[in-house]
């Protein structure tokens, strides 16, 4: 990872894990312009550093991320005067470009090659809901709370909620939240699928998803891409479809090696060694 810091998150990176944090407590966390910049920022830093193998993502303040802000997301035409304002087609096309950026943010979570632990706090509410259901796993406090907020201002989720939760959780349960806009609680979030487990508090849960990271860190880290890459396509593709993605992946990503030093490590009762990813440049980066 380089030094840059962010005004909407905190970086550091320990024994192959990054802990990515929501820090604008004060302000709820909302996703304000410049939140979901850098949250492209981080992701692809985070993706580029080959000595990153888990992300836990948690937040400060009392809620994890009290939504979208709005107050960042005017249409930009309300102070056009009446005759050069654009015609409603047109604005409208510039408002589902902006849809498309936001959701490719969310999808990066996604599509970089590690997985990322969600640790949920109080309130997670609107968008929020939207980034975490990208993440591979979620745990959470006992205070916690999820809320398809979107409803309740007049407007339907467009940012992966409604296309990500229904494999998550029931769909019955899924459409009632999305119409009603109410809350779902820790307990309820557990009983449904939506978290693996909750915890008495914000410190418990954070200590847990750190020791899950490093677990997951200690395994060969391309079968570890391996297994995130098969299952997301798995998810969004028939069974013979996944079957023929997934012998394609091991024909051409099946390391020997790793599998070689992750049964003797298992027959010495210690824990593997394996080389680390290759550094992903761009290409107008130079090798030098």
């Amino acid at each position: 990872m380089s030094n840059k810091t962010y005004t909407c998150f905190k970086v550091s990176v320990s024994d192959h894990v990054a802990n990515l944090v929501l820090s604008r407590p004060d302000e709820l966390n909302t996703m304000s312009r410049d939140f979901w910049v850098e949250l492209g920022d981080v992701l692809e830093e985070i993706n580029r550093d080959s000595d990153i193998r888990v992300v836990v993502m948690s937040s400060t303040g009392k809620h994890f991320c009290a939504g979208m802000d709005l107050n960042a997301f005017s249409n930009g035409v309300d102070n056009i005067p009446d005759g050069k304002k654009p015609d409603h087609a047109r604005i409208g096309e510039a408002v589902y470009r902006v849809a498309k950026e936001l959701q490719e943010y969310i999808s990066s979570l996604e599509k970089i090659r590690v997985p990322v632990i969600a640790a949920i706090h109080g309130g997670c509410i609107g968008g929020a809901v939207d980034l975490v259901t990208a993440c591979d796993i979620r745990l959470a406090s006992n205070d916690a709370f999820f809320c398809i907020q979107e409803i309740n201002i007049g407007m339907a989720a467009d940012v992966g909620t409604l296309q990500r939760l229904p494999k998550i959780i029931p769909d019955s349960k899924m459409r009632e939240m999305a119409y009603t806009g109410r809350r779902m609680y820790s307990d309820e979030a557990k009983d449904a699928g939506l978290v693996s487990d909750i915890y008495e508090s914000q410190e418990k849960m954070l200590e847990a998803a750190n020791e899950l990271a490093k677990e997951i860190a200690s395994k060969s880290p391309i079968a570890i891409y391996g297994l995130k890459a098969v299952m997301n396509y798995s998810r969004d593709h028939s069974v013979e479809d996944s079957l023929e993605y997934n012998a394609l992946w091991s024909g051409a990503m099946l390391s020997q090696k790793d599998m070689t030093e992750a049964m003797t490590a298992n027959m010495e009762k210690r824990e593997g060694e394996f080389n680390k990813m290759v550094d992903v440049k761009k290409f107008n980066e130079s090798d030098s």
